[in-house]
């Protein structure tokens, strides 16, 4: 994968007539470049392609066409000869994780599964914080499933291998992104609901009602399928010429990986950085006001002021007055 990032990012203006023939006849000495190494030689290339990161030093101007075709046709070179020889994961590899994958996997769509039920079959553990609690445990299970089985299954195929299709690769890609971007709009919406029923007590009891929990619910998980529902579309099944008997292919991007940017940015703005700062402002107001009625707590019992002396001095009150 790093080679292939490495390809499909080179920013490089070849020449036209950019190839092997276009270097030797222009008096190109390999030397110059590759350290003493050669296209033809195949052990030569693979010590090259693994040390693929050192082209980041050489300092091609525009003009230099020689320097330029050289980068191209080496990193086609190395790009071609580690797609026909992939590797294969070993087999303690395979076990373990397999092993951890799977028991994430288990545990996961289980517990979810039953908080689902749960709140389901019990009418009095409808409230509108266990409306953000289903909501969340979905989206937790979506992303299980569309992720765990696709990374088990991926232990024992050659490379980047895909079976799944090319419904497959767009609806797995676009349920991993559903279910992440689902589950923290649900986290940022049941810290609102818990900030509120905590701090403004009698504003919740108006506010925070199950039917308008449900509602919240039910736009969170709209804006989320309206966000995502473009990986639908921005993923394709490309072959893979692997030195093997039987076609390959794989998932991957149908757009370049520059103008992805911008999605990837917003995702992290509107998913991550916002939920995080809201959570941390509205968690440490929690903390305040918790905190301080606990002070006001300690402070009324050590002044004597608890329920029962205000008791007693009301029956006093009330007794002298009869008195009186």
């Amino acid at each position: 994968m790093e080679i292939l990032a490495e390809y499909e990012t080179a920013n490089m203006n070849e020449s036209p007539n950019c190839s092997w023939s276009f270097l030797t006849q222009n008096g190109l000495d390999e030397e110059y470049l590759f350290d003493n190494d050669s296209f033809e030689n195949d052990a030569d290339l693979t010590v090259n392609c693994s040390e693929l990161h050192q082209f980041g030093v050489i300092n091609c101007s525009h003009t230099d066409y020689l320097c330029i075709c050289a980068q191209e046709l080496y990193i086609r070179a190395c790009y071609a000869f580690l797609k026909s020889n992939p590797e294969y994961f070993s087999y303690i590899y395979r076990i373990i994780g397999t092993f951890f994958q799977g028991i994430i996997f288990v545990i996961g769509v289980i517990g979810n599964v039953m908080v689902v039920i749960v709140v389901a079959k019990n009418r009095n553990m409808s409230t509108p914080t266990n409306c953000y609690l289903v909501s969340l445990a979905i989206a937790d299970c979506i992303v299980l499933v569309a992720a765990v089985p696709q990374e088990i299954v991926s232990y024992y195929l050659i490379g980047n291998q895909w079976i799944w299709g090319k419904i497959g690769c767009s609806l797995l890609i676009f349920f991993q992104n559903l279910g992440i971007n689902a589950s923290s709009l649900s986290l940022t919406a049941f810290t609102i609901e818990r900030y509120i029923a905590i701090c403004h007590p009698i504003k919740a009891q108006t506010v925070c009602t199950v039917e308008r929990a449900k509602k919240i619910t039910f736009f969170v998980w709209f804006i989320a399928i309206c966000y995502c529902s473009p990986w639908l579309f921005l993923t394709k099944i490309v072959p893979i010429n692997y030195d093997v008997s039987y076609p390959t292919r794989e998932c991957t991007f149908k757009l370049s990986r520059e103008q992805y940017l911008y999605y990837f940015i917003l995702d992290i703005i509107v998913f991550y950085v916002i939920p995080l700062i809201l959570s941390c402002i509205l968690y440490s107001l929690i903390g305040r006001i918790l905190f301080t009625s606990q002070v006001s707590k300690n402070i009324n019992s050590s002044s004597g002021n608890g329920p029962h002396d205000t008791k007693r001095n009301n029956s006093a009150r009330v007794q002298g007055k009869l008195i009186n």
